[in-house]
Protein backbone atom coordinates (compact mmCIF):
# COMPACT_ATOMS: atom_id res chain seq x y z
CA UNK A 1 0.00 0.00 0.00
CA UNK A 2 1.25 3.62 -1.07
CA UNK A 3 1.63 5.51 2.14
CA UNK A 4 0.39 9.13 1.84
CA UNK A 5 3.50 10.49 2.78
CA UNK A 6 4.98 8.81 -0.61
CA UNK A 7 1.89 10.42 -2.74
CA UNK A 8 2.79 13.90 -1.32
CA UNK A 9 6.05 13.70 -2.29
CA UNK A 10 5.14 13.03 -5.76
CA UNK A 11 2.67 16.06 -5.90
CA UNK A 12 5.06 18.81 -7.19
CA UNK A 13 6.17 16.59 -10.01
CA UNK A 14 2.55 16.01 -11.02
CA UNK A 15 1.64 19.17 -10.72
CA UNK A 16 4.63 20.26 -13.15
CA UNK A 17 3.34 17.60 -15.25
CA UNK A 18 -0.03 18.96 -14.91
CA UNK A 19 0.95 22.41 -15.96
CA UNK A 20 2.73 21.69 -19.00
CA UNK A 21 -0.11 19.72 -20.23
CA UNK A 22 -1.93 22.64 -19.62
CA UNK A 23 0.29 25.13 -21.00
CA UNK A 24 1.10 23.07 -24.15
CA UNK A 25 -1.72 22.94 -26.59
CA UNK A 26 -1.79 25.72 -28.95
CA UNK A 27 1.78 26.72 -27.74
CA UNK A 28 2.42 27.05 -31.66
CA UNK A 29 -0.28 30.11 -32.16
CA UNK A 30 0.79 32.60 -33.20
CA UNK A 31 2.99 31.15 -35.92
CA UNK A 32 4.69 34.57 -36.05
CA UNK A 33 6.17 37.14 -33.28
CA UNK A 34 3.89 38.27 -30.48
CA UNK A 35 4.33 41.45 -29.10
CA UNK A 36 7.68 42.10 -27.24
CA UNK A 37 9.09 38.43 -28.79
CA UNK A 38 10.01 41.17 -31.79
CA UNK A 39 12.95 41.62 -29.09
CA UNK A 40 13.12 38.63 -26.78
CA UNK A 41 12.54 35.60 -29.16
CA UNK A 42 14.16 36.90 -31.98
CA UNK A 43 17.30 38.13 -29.79
CA UNK A 44 17.45 34.35 -28.31
CA UNK A 45 17.54 33.47 -32.12
CA UNK A 46 20.59 35.37 -32.81
CA UNK A 47 22.01 34.01 -30.00
CA UNK A 48 21.55 30.74 -30.99
CA UNK A 49 23.47 31.16 -34.33
CA UNK A 50 26.65 32.76 -32.66
CA UNK A 51 25.38 36.50 -33.89
CA UNK A 52 27.46 38.65 -31.99
CA UNK A 53 25.64 41.99 -32.84
CA UNK A 54 22.68 40.91 -30.63
CA UNK A 55 24.34 40.95 -27.42
CA UNK A 56 25.58 44.94 -27.37
CA UNK A 57 23.70 48.14 -28.19
CA UNK A 58 25.11 49.61 -30.37
CA UNK A 59 24.15 47.39 -33.56
CA UNK A 60 20.71 47.15 -35.52
CA UNK A 61 19.00 44.13 -36.70
CA UNK A 62 19.29 43.10 -40.47
CA UNK A 63 15.58 43.19 -40.85
CA UNK A 64 12.26 45.68 -40.42
CA UNK A 65 9.66 44.33 -37.53
CA UNK A 66 12.59 42.87 -34.95
CA UNK A 67 14.98 44.68 -32.34
CA UNK A 68 18.07 42.96 -30.97
CA UNK A 69 17.34 43.12 -26.97
CA UNK A 70 20.24 44.18 -24.95
CA UNK A 71 18.38 46.44 -22.50
CA UNK A 72 17.89 43.40 -20.23
CA UNK A 73 20.53 40.87 -18.63
CA UNK A 74 20.67 37.71 -20.65
CA UNK A 75 19.44 35.20 -18.35
CA UNK A 76 15.71 34.85 -19.62
CA UNK A 77 17.10 35.08 -23.31
CA UNK A 78 19.50 32.45 -22.51
CA UNK A 79 16.80 29.72 -21.70
CA UNK A 80 14.72 30.87 -24.48
CA UNK A 81 17.94 29.93 -26.55
CA UNK A 82 18.33 26.58 -25.08
CA UNK A 83 14.55 26.12 -26.36
CA UNK A 84 15.69 27.17 -29.89
CA UNK A 85 18.65 24.71 -30.25
CA UNK A 86 16.17 22.11 -28.75
CA UNK A 87 12.90 22.67 -30.53
CA UNK A 88 14.24 25.28 -33.94
CA UNK A 89 13.78 28.90 -34.31
CA UNK A 90 10.26 28.82 -34.34
CA UNK A 91 6.88 29.27 -32.17
CA UNK A 92 7.19 26.32 -29.96
CA UNK A 93 11.46 27.04 -29.55
CA UNK A 94 10.56 30.88 -28.75
CA UNK A 95 7.39 29.69 -26.07
CA UNK A 96 8.20 26.41 -24.29
CA UNK A 97 11.03 27.22 -21.98
CA UNK A 98 8.39 29.93 -20.79
CA UNK A 99 6.10 26.70 -20.98
CA UNK A 100 8.36 24.53 -18.69
CA UNK A 101 9.39 27.68 -16.34
CA UNK A 102 5.62 27.97 -15.81
CA UNK A 103 5.28 24.67 -14.46
CA UNK A 104 8.22 25.17 -12.63
CA UNK A 105 6.63 27.92 -10.89
CA UNK A 106 3.43 25.52 -9.99
CA UNK A 107 5.43 22.91 -8.40
CA UNK A 108 7.54 25.77 -6.16
CA UNK A 109 4.34 27.01 -5.41
CA UNK A 110 3.26 23.88 -4.03
CA UNK A 111 6.21 22.48 -2.70
CA UNK A 112 8.01 25.72 -1.00
CA UNK A 113 4.06 27.06 -0.32
CA UNK A 114 3.49 23.65 1.25
CA UNK A 115 6.72 24.01 3.70
CA UNK A 116 5.88 27.96 4.47
CA UNK A 117 2.24 27.26 4.94
CA UNK A 118 2.80 23.82 7.31
CA UNK A 119 -0.60 23.00 5.50
CA UNK A 120 -0.33 20.96 1.88
CA UNK A 121 -4.25 21.15 1.51
CA UNK A 122 -3.69 25.12 0.80
CA UNK A 123 -0.51 24.80 -1.27
CA UNK A 124 -2.25 22.65 -3.73
CA UNK A 125 -5.32 24.92 -3.80
CA UNK A 126 -2.59 27.47 -4.07
CA UNK A 127 -1.06 25.72 -6.84
CA UNK A 128 -3.85 25.29 -8.84
CA UNK A 129 -4.99 28.57 -8.69
CA UNK A 130 -1.94 29.55 -9.76
CA UNK A 131 -2.28 28.37 -12.66
CA UNK A 132 -5.92 29.57 -13.34
CA UNK A 133 -4.51 32.83 -13.34
CA UNK A 134 -4.78 34.44 -16.78
CA UNK A 135 -1.41 36.77 -16.53
CA UNK A 136 0.78 33.92 -15.10
CA UNK A 137 -1.11 31.37 -17.85
CA UNK A 138 -0.10 33.65 -20.84
CA UNK A 139 3.01 34.93 -19.61
CA UNK A 140 3.97 30.84 -19.23
CA UNK A 141 3.08 30.46 -22.72
CA UNK A 142 4.71 33.70 -24.61
CA UNK A 143 8.76 34.08 -25.46
CA UNK A 144 9.23 36.85 -23.18
CA UNK A 145 11.21 37.37 -19.98
CA UNK A 146 8.82 37.55 -16.99
CA UNK A 147 8.15 34.02 -16.24
CA UNK A 148 11.78 33.29 -15.80
CA UNK A 149 12.58 36.45 -13.44
CA UNK A 150 9.53 35.33 -11.58
CA UNK A 151 10.42 32.01 -10.87
CA UNK A 152 13.61 32.57 -9.70
CA UNK A 153 12.33 35.35 -7.07
CA UNK A 154 9.86 33.08 -5.72
CA UNK A 155 12.86 30.75 -5.33
CA UNK A 156 14.71 33.12 -3.52
CA UNK A 157 12.44 33.87 -1.06
CA UNK A 158 11.96 30.76 -0.28
CA UNK A 159 15.27 30.74 0.44
CA UNK A 160 14.84 33.55 2.76
CA UNK A 161 12.01 31.46 4.78
CA UNK A 162 14.70 28.77 5.35
CA UNK A 163 16.80 30.85 6.43
CA UNK A 164 14.57 32.65 8.54
CA UNK A 165 13.51 29.45 10.19
CA UNK A 166 16.90 27.94 10.88
CA UNK A 167 19.21 28.49 13.43
CA UNK A 168 21.44 31.38 13.67
CA UNK A 169 24.59 29.67 13.15
CA UNK A 170 23.21 27.39 10.36
CA UNK A 171 22.77 30.44 7.91
CA UNK A 172 25.32 29.64 5.34
CA UNK A 173 23.50 27.11 3.62
CA UNK A 174 20.27 29.51 3.31
CA UNK A 175 21.96 32.44 2.36
CA UNK A 176 23.94 30.28 -0.75
CA UNK A 177 20.54 29.34 -1.87
CA UNK A 178 18.68 32.72 -1.68
CA UNK A 179 21.83 34.52 -3.52
CA UNK A 180 22.49 32.22 -6.31
CA UNK A 181 18.64 32.55 -7.05
CA UNK A 182 18.52 36.11 -6.21
CA UNK A 183 21.64 36.46 -8.82
CA UNK A 184 19.87 34.21 -11.87
CA UNK A 185 16.61 36.91 -11.01
CA UNK A 186 18.93 39.73 -11.45
CA UNK A 187 20.30 38.14 -14.41
CA UNK A 188 16.94 37.81 -15.93
CA UNK A 189 15.64 41.54 -15.28
CA UNK A 190 16.88 44.02 -13.03
CA UNK A 191 13.26 44.60 -11.22
CA UNK A 192 14.51 41.39 -8.86
CA UNK A 193 16.56 44.32 -7.05
CA UNK A 194 13.34 45.32 -5.09
CA UNK A 195 13.39 41.37 -3.82
CA UNK A 196 17.32 41.24 -3.65
CA UNK A 197 17.14 45.01 -0.96
CA UNK A 198 14.09 43.50 0.96
CA UNK A 199 16.44 40.35 1.49
CA UNK A 200 19.61 41.94 2.43
CA UNK A 201 17.76 44.37 4.66
CA UNK A 202 15.86 40.97 6.21
CA UNK A 203 19.25 39.59 7.00
CA UNK A 204 21.06 42.49 8.21
CA UNK A 205 18.26 43.31 10.74
CA UNK A 206 18.57 39.56 11.84
CA UNK A 207 22.41 39.83 12.17
CA UNK A 208 21.53 43.06 14.01
CA UNK A 209 19.22 41.42 16.79
CA UNK A 210 21.99 39.39 17.25
CA UNK A 211 24.25 41.72 18.15
CA UNK A 212 22.46 43.33 20.24
CA UNK A 213 22.15 40.27 22.14
CA UNK A 214 25.26 39.53 22.67
CA UNK A 215 26.18 43.04 23.72
CA UNK A 216 23.73 42.04 26.85
CA UNK A 217 25.18 38.46 27.34
CA UNK A 218 28.61 38.37 25.68
CA UNK A 219 28.97 34.74 26.98
CA UNK A 220 26.16 33.58 24.78
CA UNK A 221 28.49 31.15 22.56
CA UNK A 222 24.95 30.03 20.89
CA UNK A 223 24.47 33.80 19.51
CA UNK A 224 27.85 34.70 18.82
CA UNK A 225 28.21 31.56 16.95
CA UNK A 226 25.50 32.61 14.39
CA UNK A 227 26.64 36.70 14.53
CA UNK A 228 30.22 35.54 13.43
CA UNK A 229 27.59 33.21 10.50
CA UNK A 230 26.21 36.10 9.80
CA UNK A 231 29.07 38.58 9.45
CA UNK A 232 30.57 35.96 7.04
CA UNK A 233 28.07 34.64 5.00
CA UNK A 234 25.66 37.76 4.56
CA UNK A 235 28.42 39.53 2.36
CA UNK A 236 29.12 36.01 0.52
CA UNK A 237 25.52 34.66 0.28
CA UNK A 238 23.90 38.35 -0.66
CA UNK A 239 26.49 40.22 -2.01
CA UNK A 240 29.27 38.29 -4.00
CA UNK A 241 27.50 35.10 -5.16
CA UNK A 242 24.81 37.26 -6.59
CA UNK A 243 26.90 39.14 -8.64
CA UNK A 244 29.40 36.24 -9.93
CA UNK A 245 25.69 34.78 -10.86
CA UNK A 246 25.04 37.66 -12.76
CA UNK A 247 28.43 37.82 -14.47
CA UNK A 248 28.29 34.36 -15.36
CA UNK A 249 25.21 35.31 -17.57
CA UNK A 250 27.07 36.53 -19.85
CA UNK A 251 29.76 33.97 -20.43
CA UNK A 252 28.24 33.76 -23.93
CA UNK A 253 28.58 37.59 -24.34
CA UNK A 254 32.21 37.17 -23.83
CA UNK A 255 32.47 33.79 -26.07
CA UNK A 256 31.35 35.75 -29.32
CA UNK A 257 34.31 38.37 -28.77
CA UNK A 258 32.65 40.95 -26.64
CA UNK A 259 35.36 42.33 -23.84
CA UNK A 260 35.51 43.96 -20.50
CA UNK A 261 34.88 47.44 -21.36
CA UNK A 262 31.87 46.32 -23.84
CA UNK A 263 30.41 44.83 -20.68
CA UNK A 264 30.91 47.84 -18.42
CA UNK A 265 29.55 49.80 -21.37
CA UNK A 266 26.31 47.74 -21.61
CA UNK A 267 25.32 47.43 -18.18
CA UNK A 268 25.92 51.51 -18.06
CA UNK A 269 23.15 51.55 -21.11
CA UNK A 270 20.92 49.34 -19.58
CA UNK A 271 20.67 51.65 -16.64
CA UNK A 272 20.34 54.79 -19.32
CA UNK A 273 17.68 52.95 -20.88
CA UNK A 274 15.42 52.44 -17.43
CA UNK A 275 16.25 55.40 -16.13
CA UNK A 276 15.60 58.10 -19.38
CA UNK A 277 12.84 56.01 -21.10
CA UNK A 278 9.98 58.58 -21.81
CA UNK A 279 7.96 56.04 -24.63
CA UNK A 280 4.47 55.39 -24.06
CA UNK A 281 2.01 52.74 -24.97
CA UNK A 282 -1.85 52.67 -25.40
CA UNK A 283 -1.57 49.24 -23.25
CA UNK A 284 0.42 50.61 -20.40
CA UNK A 285 -0.68 50.83 -16.70
CA UNK A 286 -0.26 51.97 -13.23
CA UNK A 287 0.83 49.70 -10.43
CA UNK A 288 -2.44 50.60 -8.30
CA UNK A 289 -4.51 48.63 -11.70
CA UNK A 290 -2.69 45.62 -11.20
CA UNK A 291 -4.33 44.07 -8.63
CA UNK A 292 -7.99 45.30 -9.60
CA UNK A 293 -6.76 43.66 -13.05
CA UNK A 294 -8.11 47.35 -15.16
CA UNK A 295 -5.54 46.67 -17.66
CA UNK A 296 -4.34 43.72 -19.46
CA UNK A 297 -1.84 43.64 -22.90
CA UNK A 298 -3.15 43.12 -26.02
CA UNK A 299 -0.12 40.38 -27.49
CA UNK A 300 -1.74 39.45 -30.83
CA UNK A 301 -4.31 39.71 -33.24
CA UNK A 302 -5.29 37.19 -36.42
CA UNK A 303 -7.81 37.61 -38.41
CA UNK A 304 -9.76 34.96 -40.65
CA UNK A 305 -13.38 34.71 -42.11
CA UNK A 306 -15.66 35.66 -39.72
CA UNK A 307 -13.95 35.37 -36.68
CA UNK A 308 -10.57 37.10 -34.78
CA UNK A 309 -7.91 35.66 -32.64
CA UNK A 310 -7.27 37.51 -30.04
CA UNK A 311 -4.20 36.89 -27.36
CA UNK A 312 -4.43 39.27 -24.15
CA UNK A 313 -2.21 39.11 -21.10
CA UNK A 314 -4.72 39.80 -18.37
CA UNK A 315 -5.49 38.08 -15.12
CA UNK A 316 -8.37 36.03 -13.77
CA UNK A 317 -10.76 38.64 -12.32
CA UNK A 318 -12.45 36.71 -9.67
CA UNK A 319 -8.50 35.42 -8.44
CA UNK A 320 -6.89 38.58 -8.97
CA UNK A 321 -9.55 40.59 -6.81
CA UNK A 322 -8.74 38.33 -3.96
CA UNK A 323 -5.36 38.37 -4.09
CA UNK A 324 -4.79 41.73 -2.19
CA UNK A 325 -6.85 40.77 0.80
CA UNK A 326 -6.04 37.57 1.43
CA UNK A 327 -2.19 38.52 0.82
CA UNK A 328 -3.13 41.11 4.13
CA UNK A 329 -5.16 38.51 6.10
CA UNK A 330 -3.01 36.04 6.07
CA UNK A 331 0.50 37.80 7.08
CA UNK A 332 -1.70 39.45 10.30
CA UNK A 333 -3.14 36.02 10.97
CA UNK A 334 0.60 34.62 10.80
CA UNK A 335 2.40 37.41 12.50
CA UNK A 336 1.96 36.30 16.14
CA UNK A 337 3.36 32.71 15.90
CA UNK A 338 5.18 32.97 12.31
CA UNK A 339 6.68 35.97 11.81
CA UNK A 340 9.61 34.48 9.30
CA UNK A 341 6.74 33.53 6.84
CA UNK A 342 4.50 36.93 7.39
CA UNK A 343 8.07 38.39 6.87
CA UNK A 344 8.53 36.85 3.88
CA UNK A 345 4.66 37.01 2.29
CA UNK A 346 4.94 40.29 2.97
CA UNK A 347 8.47 40.74 1.21
CA UNK A 348 7.02 38.45 -2.12
CA UNK A 349 3.69 40.54 -2.00
CA UNK A 350 4.05 44.14 -1.17
CA UNK A 351 8.09 44.23 -1.30
CA UNK A 352 7.62 43.05 -5.39
CA UNK A 353 4.71 45.45 -6.03
CA UNK A 354 4.82 48.73 -4.40
CA UNK A 355 8.06 49.86 -5.35
CA UNK A 356 7.19 50.40 -8.35
CA UNK A 357 5.00 53.04 -7.86
CA UNK A 358 8.28 55.12 -7.29
CA UNK A 359 9.53 54.50 -10.74
CA UNK A 360 8.74 56.86 -13.32
CA UNK A 361 8.96 54.77 -16.56
CA UNK A 362 6.05 53.29 -18.32
CA UNK A 363 4.67 49.63 -17.08
CA UNK A 364 2.42 47.00 -18.00
CA UNK A 365 0.40 44.20 -16.41
CA UNK A 366 2.57 41.90 -16.39
CA UNK A 367 5.36 43.71 -13.98
CA UNK A 368 2.74 42.53 -11.60
CA UNK A 369 4.00 38.77 -12.15
CA UNK A 370 6.17 37.88 -9.50
CA UNK A 371 3.56 39.00 -7.10
CA UNK A 372 0.80 36.58 -8.50
CA UNK A 373 2.51 33.63 -6.93
CA UNK A 374 2.17 34.78 -3.45
CA UNK A 375 -1.40 35.86 -3.81
CA UNK A 376 -2.60 32.58 -5.51
CA UNK A 377 -1.08 30.80 -2.71
CA UNK A 378 -2.39 33.08 0.14
CA UNK A 379 -5.92 32.51 -1.95
CA UNK A 380 -5.50 29.47 -1.82
CA UNK A 381 -4.58 29.14 2.30
CA UNK A 382 -7.93 31.21 2.34
CA UNK A 383 -9.84 28.74 1.12
CA UNK A 384 -8.76 25.74 3.09
CA UNK A 385 -9.42 27.86 6.33
CA UNK A 386 -13.12 29.08 4.56
CA UNK A 387 -13.79 25.29 3.49
CA UNK A 388 -12.49 23.84 7.46
CA UNK A 389 -15.16 26.36 8.73
CA UNK A 390 -18.25 23.75 8.65
CA UNK A 391 -21.10 22.90 5.66
CA UNK A 392 -22.11 26.26 4.92
CA UNK A 393 -18.79 28.12 4.51
CA UNK A 394 -17.42 25.14 2.04
CA UNK A 395 -21.06 26.32 -0.19
CA UNK A 396 -19.18 29.45 -0.40
CA UNK A 397 -15.68 28.01 -1.26
CA UNK A 398 -16.74 25.49 -3.47
CA UNK A 399 -18.94 28.33 -5.20
CA UNK A 400 -16.00 30.61 -5.30
CA UNK A 401 -13.72 27.84 -6.75
CA UNK A 402 -16.17 26.98 -9.54
CA UNK A 403 -16.42 30.35 -10.48
CA UNK A 404 -12.68 30.72 -10.85
CA UNK A 405 -12.36 27.88 -12.93
CA UNK A 406 -15.50 28.65 -14.94
CA UNK A 407 -13.49 32.16 -15.37
CA UNK A 408 -10.00 29.98 -16.42
CA UNK A 409 -12.48 28.04 -19.49
CA UNK A 410 -14.56 31.27 -20.66
CA UNK A 411 -11.29 33.63 -21.07
CA UNK A 412 -9.30 30.86 -22.44
CA UNK A 413 -9.96 31.89 -25.84
CA UNK A 414 -8.47 34.85 -25.69
CA UNK A 415 -5.40 33.76 -23.20
CA UNK A 416 -4.33 31.11 -25.88
CA UNK A 417 -6.03 32.86 -29.71
CA UNK A 418 -9.11 30.91 -30.49
CA UNK A 419 -10.90 32.66 -33.23
CA UNK A 420 -14.22 34.10 -31.59
CA UNK A 421 -16.87 36.01 -33.15
CA UNK A 422 -17.33 39.71 -32.75
CA UNK A 423 -19.90 39.33 -30.13
CA UNK A 424 -18.82 35.78 -28.10
CA UNK A 425 -15.42 38.56 -28.24
CA UNK A 426 -18.13 41.03 -26.77
CA UNK A 427 -19.24 39.15 -23.78
CA UNK A 428 -15.31 38.38 -22.24
CA UNK A 429 -14.29 42.78 -22.87
CA UNK A 430 -16.01 43.10 -18.96
CA UNK A 431 -14.91 47.02 -19.28
CA UNK A 432 -14.28 49.41 -21.31
CA UNK A 433 -10.06 49.43 -19.95
CA UNK A 434 -9.98 46.11 -21.59
CA UNK A 435 -10.24 46.75 -25.44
Amino acid sequence: MIRREAIADLLPGLFALAAVLLLAPRLAIPPSYMFDEVYHAYTAGQYATGNADAYVWNTHAPRDGVAYMWNHPPAGVLAITASILVWGDGPVGWRFASALFGALGVALVYGLGARMLRDRAAAAIGAGLLLLDGLYFVQSRVGMLDIFGTVFSFLALGGLYAYLTAAPDRAARRLVWTGLALGLALGTKWNAAYAALLCGLVAVGRASLLARRLLRDPADAVTRAGLRSHLVWIPIGLGVLPALVYVAMYVPFFAVGHDLGEWVELQNQIYQYHTRLEATHTYQSSWWQWPLALRPVWYWLGQGGDSVARIYAGHNPFLVWLYLPAVAWLAVRAWPERRAFAIVLSLGFFGQWLPWALVPRIAFAYHFLPVVPWGALSVGALVVCGWRRGPAWRAIVALYVAIVVGAFVFFYPIWTGVPLTDQAFEWRMWFPTWR
